[in-house]
């Protein structure tokens, strides 16, 4: 991971980088933009999210970023078009070009191979893997893959109204600023019959805390039936939603699609039946309403979770700030979001 491997060019930054990263360095430390400045990321997937995502780590100033993508840009990728305008050009190469002016200091490579004929080799070069768009048997390979060779895992989607990521940092250590008390008392004359006693002033000392997640295939295991019904009534539905909306996408090898959607939500009755079914938990939690809002990548919806995510990314990398554990769920249709700790 990140935290354990050699910082190589990100000894000491230029005085160019030291100028365009001043406001952050002053938000995080210079520690922490280093240790950007030595990651090397992995985003599987360009559609819409990892758009946003792209944009906002390149914007941090990483290292290196490789847009892996074997797909070319449809009409409905409409969500990506700030990076992505030609249509039937591959994705990946699409994105690069508008990603490298965003900040030539970061090495943006395009890979237009399909990840599924990469072998496990050429993932252990990475520091960090995010992946979008892909079928959940890819996903859990490829967080095995991660927890094996100690890589930051991040894997995440957006349907319509309704979005998702998932962390896994295995045993991850942060640092962070936790306030320290103190009490200084200062004489003051009494007026007007009040008398100040004194002033607090706050101080903060920085902490080292340690964290540990499960992998997603574990976290996908949780089990929701012996959860009181009370659970429910806080935890948003969209769990379930965005489960139906991956088995979807197992079964048909794409998403639904606005030019079949009758047969689309049709078939997504069906699995909200068999999924629901599955998971031991009762049909009414998914209302039907869902299929009318699952359609395509909606940008307001990308802009909001990639923004989540990106921003759980840098603090990964960083080692700075308390992590989300480890699934944060988006509704768009009630404005809500929420972090979902899911584990054995």
């Amino acid at each position: 991971g990140v935290q354990h491997r050699e910082m190589q060019s990100a000894d000491k930054l230029t005085s160019e980088e030291a100028e365009q990263y001043d406001r952050q360095i002053r938000l995080w430390g210079l520690e922490a933009q280093k240790r950007l400045r030595a990651a090397k990321i992995l985003m599987i997937g360009m559609c819409g999210l990892a758009a946003e995502v792209c944009k906002d780590v390149v914007l941090a100033g990483v290292h290196s970023l490789t847009v892996m993508d074997s797909r070319s840009l449809l009409e409905e990728d409409s969500a990506n078009r700030f990076l992505c305008f030609n249509l039937g050009e591959n994705r990946a190469l699409s994105a690069v070009p508008r990603l490298q002016v965003l900040n030539p200091n970061v090495n943006v490579e395009a890979d237009i191979s399909p990840v599924e004929d990469k072998e496990e080799e050429y993932f252990v070069h990475f520091d960090l893997i995010c992946v979008t768009g892909c079928c959940l048997k890819t996903l859990i390979w490829l967080n095995e893959i991660c927890r094996k060779h100690d890589i930051k895992f991040f894997c995440g989607d957006v349907w319509g109204y309704y979005g998702y990521f998932f962390t896994d940092l295995q045993e991850h250590t942060y640092a962070i600023d936790v306030p320290k008390q103190k009490m200084d008392t200062i004489v003051v004359e009494e007026t007007k019959g009040k008398r100040d006693v004194g002033t607090e002033e706050e101080e903060t000392v920085t902490e080292k805390r340690n964290i540990s997640y499960c992998s997603l295939q574990d976290s996908l295991s949780f089990n929701w039936s012996k959860k009181p019904v009370k659970y429910f009534r806080r935890t948003p539905t969209t769990f379930f939603v965005i489960k139906v909306l991956q088995t979807f996408r197992d079964l048909k090898e794409h998403d639904p699609r606005v030019s079949s959607i009758v047969e689309d939500q049709k078939t997504l009755l069906e699995l909200k039946q068999k999924v629901t079914q599955e998971l031991e938990v009762g049909v009414e939690l998914i209302n039907d309403h869902f299929i009318s809002h699952c359609f395509s990548q909606l940008s307001p919806v990308c802009a909001i979770v990639g923004g989540v995510l990106a921003q759980e990314i840098i603090k990964a990398i960083s080692a700075k700030d308390i992590p989300f554990h480890n699934m944060f769920l988006f509704d768009g249709v009630k404005s809500t979001g929420i972090v979902e700790s899911l584990k054995p």
